[in-house]
């Protein structure tokens, strides 16, 4: 029985391993022997998943005396394989094509241009008696898989799948003994416009149950959302420490990034990551003394603050001064942690002096002041105190000064201008506009606004009126350039649509370039002329950043169980969890709920294994048990070629006493294969980037 590795996986946010394929970044990355264990471990796990498939049906066949003629982990399609051994009657071995596994078995092939001259070999071959000169068919070898009957072949077909949730089981339950790393399921921010924020979930909120699921993990939020209804929503527990308050909101899943999402960054710490190799950026990076990789604040300018929450109230209480921060440093050698003073300055917001073409307002948030006040999806700003309203990233800047004071506003409703009062909040959290597609967040009044590409007004004198940017023009594309290399577009480099609202990230990332980076804009005049230029930022006049570049840790939990019956009660309810899952994705992509563009064919396996490699083998083992119920469910689905397939036929043999005709066996076989070849290219274009994920 073969099958290739094809199966669906959820694509997440941001992997580490991400991008090894382009420019030859993956030749790099493995040519560093400190990666050398995760590509063995990878290796190792993935090739176990299958081994595991394989051994399945190789040891039932077996116990039903069939002739099992070979046994290969991957494909040695014209003869090609790595190495192959022979013991007894079977030939073991590793193909040189690693998609999968396969058991040849005598009387089988799952080529359906082979399948007739199999049969007549499974009736040739053994040591059998000659056969009557009138007899239409020589007899099945009694070893052949076609001798069988048909609970025999059956046990056979479905030996794969029950190993591989046995094995998952088995994998899941030994994770929990060990102990498993676990985001907790805190709100470090929310997506403006998304789900979580219409809601009003912000910084410092702890989900305290999904659905009926009490005290999630990070986890259990991108299941419960990704595959949860989203017509009728998702029920949130949400506790908001901050006040002691505790409700259940019913949020409703977005689709428009393809997966559905709430928009909930997951949490951080008060610690900075250990593993930080380079310069803090902003205000973060000029720290006197140094921060150093491992500090964990404590205090801010000598307040306590026990949460990622109080220290950016804090830091938005003084946004325009230098604050100290009590940090607590482990020296090396030392067994406590010795308390440091440091100053953190402020951090002027950056910007090119460009305002952008604000559209429609997208979004207004559940229980805010543009919602008492009335505001509307649709509306457009036009003026705010007798002021044209311009830039929606600057808003927030120009309103926090008149924050719990009414302030008129101007909107063009349906045709019409129409003139509101709203009174501005005070903000103490931030609202995450780093993703693609995110509009900006009036977060004083609770409004998204979608930015576009065209420029609405130059500031005199700035980096974009030096460069002769004028309004009208429009931005195609962005990339950063870091200081000393003016020929190479960085990393984050992206083409700007139309109707996409990405400018707002893009401003979010000026603010982590280091000195001296400049931002590449390939500009578009009104006469479709472009011109490719190079603006450095600078420090714009009363808009502060509140995080002032400082980066966190996540805040984890570890999860393990107490006995080994826990561990296997863990383990057996996790497999069950991840069977309907797939089943669940499963039903979400056939009724076009889900982009498709969300498979993963096996280089996007091999990197997700590699990211959870690096966590940690605990965080292995359940990456391994997700795939390996994934292959369970995959390969019994009633397509032909697949184990699945072979059932059907197998069913309808038991109720008809006897099988299908070879004709209809064959054709649809055909249709299975090219099915399965079709979804294998389609997927190997989404791992090569060949084809796009958005």
């Amino acid at each position: 029985m073969g099958e290739c590795v094809t199966a669906a996986v959820v694509v997440g946010n941001g992997l580490p391993m991400a991008g090894l394929l382009a420019a030859g970044g993956w030749l790099a990355w493995f040519s560093q022997p400190s990666n050398w264990l995760t590509v063995l471990q990878v290796a190792g796990g993935l090739g176990f998943v299958i081994f595991v498939h394989e051994l399945g049906h190789f040891l039932v066949a077996k116990a039903c005396g069939v002739k099992c003629e070979k046994f290969f982990l991957g494909f040695d399609v014209g003869g090609l394989k790595l190495c192959s051994f022979k013991w007894g009657e079977t030939e073991y071995g590793i193909g040189a094509l690693p998609l999968g596994g396969y058991v040849k078995m005598l009387g089988q092939d799952d080529n359906p241009g082979a399948a007739s001259s199999e049969a007549h070999r499974a009736r040739l071959s053994g040591d059998l008696p000659p056969e009557p000169t009138d007899a239409p068919h020589a007899p099945w070898d009694p070893r052949s898989f076609p001798a069988q009957s048909v609970p025999e072949r059956m046990a056979i077909i479905s030996a794969g799948v029950i190993m591989n949730v046995i094995f998952a089981v088995l994998m899941a339950s030994w994770a929990f003994g060990l102990g498993i790393r676990e985001l907790t399921c805190e709100v470090s921010g929310v997506r403006p416009g998304g789900a979580a924020w219409r809601a009003g979930l912000r910084t410092g909120d702890e989900i305290t149950a999904i659905g009926d699921r009490k005290e999630p993990i990070f986890t259990d939020l991108q299941k419960g959302v990704a595959l949860g209804d989203v017509s009728r929503g998702v029920d949130f527990t949400i506790h908001r420490p901050g006040d002691g308050t505790t409700r259940t909101v019913k949020l409703h899943p977005d689709t428009d990034l393809g997966a559905p999402t709430v928009g909930i960054t997951s949490p951080y710490s008060l610690t900075l990551p250990a593993e930080l190799a380079v310069g803090l950026p902003g205000a973060a990076g000029r720290t006197e003394p140094p921060l150093a990789p491992g500090d964990t604040i404590s205090a801010v300018d000598g307040r306590p603050v026990s949460s990622y929450a109080e220290l950016l109230a804090a830091l938005a209480a003084a946004e325009d001064a230098a604050v100290t921060l009590t940090v607590e440093r482990k020296e090396k050698g030392e067994a406590t942690p010795k308390s440091v003073a440091i100053t953190l300055p402020p951090q002027p917001r950056r910007g090119l002096g460009l305002a952008m073409e604000a559209g429609p307002v997208k979004a207004v948030q559940h229980d805010s002041p543009a919602a008492a006040a009335g505001l509307r999806i649709g509306d457009r700003l036009l003026a705010v105190d007798g002021v044209p309203a311009g830039d929606p990233l600057t808003l927030d800047d120009r309103l926090r000064g008149r924050v719990g004071t009414p302030v008129k506003v101007v909107v063009e409703r349906a045709g019409v201008d129409e003139e509101l009062t709203v009174t501005p909040r005070g903000v103490t959290w931030i609202d995450e506009a780093r993703m693609r597609s995110t509009p900006a967040s009036v977060s004083t009044l609770g409004l998204a606004v979608p930015v576009g590409t065209a420029v609405a007004a130059v500031e005199p004198g700035g980096p974009a009126d030096r460069a002769g940017i004028v309004a009208g023009d429009r931005v195609r594309r962005v990339a950063f350039i870091e200081p000393g290399d003016a020929t190479k577009e960085g990393p984050q480099g992206t083409d700007l649509a139309d109707d996409a609202s990405d400018w707002p990230s893009v401003s979010s990332a000026v603010q982590s370039l280091a000195p001296g980076a400049v931002v590449r804009l390939v500009v578009e005049s009104a006469a479709g002329e472009r011109r490719e230029l190079d603006l450095e930022p600078v420090d714009m006049a009363g808009g502060f950043d509140l995080d002032r570049g400082l980066v966190f840790a996540p805040v984890y939990r570890t999860v393990r169980a107490g006995s080994i019956g826990g561990a296997f009660k863990r383990g057996l309810a996790l497999v069950a969890d991840d069977l309907s899952m797939v089943y669940r994705f499963l039903h979400k992509l056939t009724s076009n709920q889900i982009s498709p563009r969300l498979l993963g064919g096996p280089i996007e396996i091999a990197k997700q294994a590699g990211k959870s490699a690096e966590e940690g083998f605990s965080r292995l083992l359940l990456f391994l048990t997700m795939l390996s119920a994934n292959l369970a469910v995959v390969n019994f689905l009633p397509i032909p070629v697949l184990d699945g397939g072979h059932m059907v036929f197998l069913v309808y043999e038991w109720l008809r006493g006897k099988p299908p005709s070879e004709g209809i066996v064959v054709a649809l076989s055909y249709l299975g294969l090219i099915l399965i070849l079709s979804l294998m290219l389609f997927v190997f274009g989404l791992d090569l980037g060949l084809i796009p994920r958005h």
